[in-house]
Order: structure tokens, then C-alpha cells, then sequence
């Protein structure tokens, strides 16, 4: 570690003097608005109905402008799209009589394109699995009326193999596939929707389906937009005496959105939670006071959900130039904490791990700083891919496991951890030194 000198010394010592406890309640207060404004029911989830992404992005905008951040041109958006499915109207299934509940007891894979009809069930062993003649001799000659199912969690090996290439080319002809689910709760994902298949794929609760389930009704309203309008949100606070050095703060704002007209995924720790922390410090250092000699930029990112979409048109359509990035640290999921925090590339930046670390160990703030490798699974990952030192932290903790759920709500996220979460990343902030070497320990 370098000398830091007197220029980046005073900032240390008013950095960590400057945030009272006195203030701690505050700031949680404003984690809290933040979290609650962008999982309420009029975000629509900040997905691909109703128009929540852009309700959320125009929200994102004047809370950068109330904090005090500077856009890089005449706007903090960042326009662009992508294709997307989306599902706006009704979405029903009736399995052996009984109406699940969308969302809860059953969700539709978000390739699905639009059906209203009726199925026959072939519900299919797992020994089945084993050869794909027997997996023939089952579904018959023609099984273009009848939804296939079967439990995926059985499935092992080349017979987990074989169920997915299934799924995925419909080498059977089926109409459709049901997913049966041995577990207590369902997870959606949009990632599948930029390619919309020919066929549904439904999952559901094995405890939702009658004993006698030998048909399924099933209406789902697609609608499928080649171009999706998103637009990141992007600003930053100029440094006082290295402006073209810069360290980022990221978080993905997006969520899943809505699958039909009642199943709303609000999103509150994933990720309106990272969003509120990069908020957080976005007004600590936009505060003349606490101002660094570097820039430090915020970037909110849209698409996130639907395959790191705003991250990756970022990093092929820059604001200012990538190399000036000297650091990147991702927020993704810090709503808990009571197990501390995880440091994604942690081993492969271990000069800052290491200072997180030992920062943490100073002031007693988490449980623990846990490092771990490579992950492609948030948007530090583009930023990575193309030379940029970047890591993406998240919190852990048992206390809130609701993960792209119905019950991701703002109520529900415990903040156990935030305000020391705040205070080791607003110390690492103020002790940060563009010149040090990423890799060097």
C-alpha cells in the first residue's frame, strides 16, 4: 500500500469523524423511502408491464437530482433496448379442476408464448429418463394435445441433461411442459424472454396439484416486443483534484415485473436495497465536505433480470472512457447482514479485499467480509470482462430469503446490517487510492 499523503489524509480522518451515530436513524429512514418507493405497487415491479421499468428509471432520475449527483451529458439516462416477452392480460391454469394462484403456486417460464386451451397431462416417471426411446413410448406418436410432466429435481446426470434438452427444443412434439415442484415456494426469472418459444413451460407446487390432475386449462396473455425501450441511469460527483480518476458505484434497479394481471414481483431487496445504499452515498459524497480528489460515479442499471442487459450496453457504449475506471464495486441484495458480507472477485483484487477486510476488522462492523472468486451473476461482470477491476458485494443473512418472489416486499427487509454495510463502504471510499495496483497485495 502506497503512502497516502496529506492530500488524501484529511479526507480519511473527516470521512469517518463526519457520520455521527446521531445520524445512523436518518439514514436507515432514507434506505427505507427508497426501498418502499421502488417495490410499491405503482412500480408494477420496475419490469416489462405497465411500464415499470421506465416509471422507476424517472423516479431513479430525480433522486439523483435531489442528491446532489451531476449528469455526464444533458440528461443521467442512457437509452437503448432489447427484446423481451412480456405478459400483460390474463394468465390462468386450472389443474384437475382446481385455479392455482399465479405467481405462488405456479409461474410460466418467461419464453412462453400466448395458449387458451386444454391439455391432457402425461406425467412422466423419472426412470423414463434413462433413454430416450422409453421417453418416446410414452408420449406417444403425437403428443402435440398433452402437457408433459415431470419432477425436474428427481433427475440426475445425463437424465437431467436429457429433461433439459427437452425443454429447451421440444424434441417430443408436446404442447407443453409442466414442471412439478417438491419445494415450499416458486422463483420466476425473465432471462428466457428475449426468445419466445412455440410452446409453454409451467412450474408448480407438487402440494398445489389435486390427486386427480390428468388435464390442465391454461390462458397466458403474451405479448412479445422486439424493442423494449430501459435506460440506465447515470452521474457522478467530480473530484476536487484527479476528476478523470474515477471510482463506481453500481446497483441494477430493474426487477422482474409482472406475470399477468395480478402476480406483482416487487423487488425490494433484490435490488431496490442496492439501489438505496448507492443513493446513501451518493449524498455523503456529493456534499462538498466529504468530496474525494477522485470522481466517483453512480450507476444505475437497467436489464438486469433479463441477462446483465444495462451493464453490457454500458460497457460497448461508455460515457467516459472505461480506463478511467479505476475501481467498480457492485450492489446487489444488502438488505441483511446478519452473516456479514460477500466480496465477488475478491480474490482476484485482493490489494482492496484486503483493505475492506482489515477496515472491517478495525471497527468492529460485520460479522465477517467473506472474498470469493469469479462469478458472472451481476452487473460487475461486463465491467470485468473488459479490463475493469470490479466486485459485487452482497449481504448474507438468514433473516430475509425471499429471492425473486411475491414476497420481496419493501415491509420485509430487515436493514440488519445497513447502516455498518454504509459505514465500511464509506470508509473504504475515503481511504481509496486510484494509483494502487488492483492485484497487488
Amino acid at each position: 500500500m502506497k503512502n497516502s499523503g496529506i492530500i488524501v489524509l484529511p479526507v480519511i480522518l473527516f470521512c469517518v469523524t463526519f457520520f455521527a451515530p446521531s445520524t445512523s436513524a436518518q439514514e436507515t429512514g432514507f434506505a427505507r423511502y427508497i426501498v418502499d418507493s421502488m417495490s410499491a405497487p405503482g412500480m408494477y415491479g420496475r419490469g416489462y408491464v405497465n411500464h415499470g421499468s421506465l416509471i422507476a428509471s424517472e423516479f431513479l432520475s430525480r433522486e439523483f437530482f435531489e442528491a446532489g449527483i451531476m449528469p455526464f451529458s444533458d440528461s443521467y439516462s442512457q437509452e437503448f433496448s432489447f427484446p423481451m416477452n412480456t405478459f400483460p392480460g390474463a394468465m390462468v391454469l386450472n389443474a384437475g379442476g382446481r385455479d392455482l394462484i399465479p405467481g405462488i403456486e405456479f409461474t410460466v417460464k418467461a419464453s412462453s408464448p400466448s395458449v387458451n386451451r386444454i391439455y391432457e397431462i402425461i406425467l412422466l416417471d423419472s426412470a423414463l429418463f434413462d433413454n430416450p426411446r422409453k421417453l418416446e413410448r410414452r408420449t406417444g406418436k403425437d403428443p402435440s394435445g398433452s402437457m408433459i410432466a415431470f419432477n425436474r429435481r428427481q433427475l440426475k446426470g445425463d437424465a437431467a441433461k436429457l429433461a433439459d434438452s427437452m425443454l429447451t427444443t421440444n424434441f417430443t412434439g408436446a404442447g407443453g411442459y409442466m414442471i412439478i415442484n417438491p419445494g415450499e415456494k416458486l422463483i420466476w426469472s425473465v432471462s428466457p424472454g428475449g426468445r419466445p418459444a412455440e410452446y409453454p413451460v409451467v412450474e408448480v407446487l407438487e402440494q398445489a396439484l389435486p390427486r386427480k390432475r390428468d388435464k390442465a386449462a391454461l390462458t397466458i396473455d403474451a405479448e412479445f416486443i422486439q424493442e423494449y425501450p430501459v435506460k440506465n441511469i447515470v452521474g457522478f460527483v467530480p473530484g476536487h483534484r484527479n476528476p478523470d480518476s474515477v471510482l463506481v458505484i453500481s446497483a441494477h434497479y430493474d426487477h422482474l415485473g409482472m406475470m399477468g394481471r395480478t402476480a406483482v414481483f416487487p423487488g425490494a431487496n433484490d435490488n431496490a436495497s442496492g439501489v438505496a445504499m448507492m443513493l446513501d452515498l451518493a449524498r455523503y459524497f456529493a456534499d462538498s465536505a466529504n468530496r474525494p480528489s477522485f470522481s466517483v460515479a453512480f450507476m444505475a442499471f437497467a436489464g438486469e433480470e433479463a441477462g446483465l442487459k444495462g451493464s453490457e450496453y454500458y460497457t460497448e457504449n461508455p460515457v467516459f472512457p472505461l480506463g478511467n475506471i479505476k475501481f467498480l464495486i457492485n450492489l446487489d441484495m444488502v438488505g441483511t447482514g446478519s452473516e456479514g458480507i460477500t466480496v465477488v472477485n475478491g480474490e482476484q483484487f485482493p490489494a482492496y479485499y484486503d483493505r475492506m477486510a482489515k477496515i472491517n476488522a478495525d471497527n468492529e462492523y460485520l460479522l465477517t467480509v467473506r472474498k470469493r472468486g469469479e462469478s458472472c451473476n451481476s452487473d460487475h461482470c461486463p465491467f470485468y470482462k473488459k479490463g475493469v477491476p470490479a466486485v459485487f458485494i452482497y449481504s448474507m443473512g438468514k433473516e430475509h430469503r425471499e429471492y425473486h418472489t411475491l414476497n420481496d416486499r419493501g415491509g420485509l427487509v430487515p436493514f440488519s446490517e445497513y447502516e455498518d454495510i454504509f459505514r465500511l463502504l464509506r470508509d473504504f471510499i475515503c481511504s481509496f487510492e486510484p494509483e494502487l495496483p488492483a492485484e497487488e497485495s
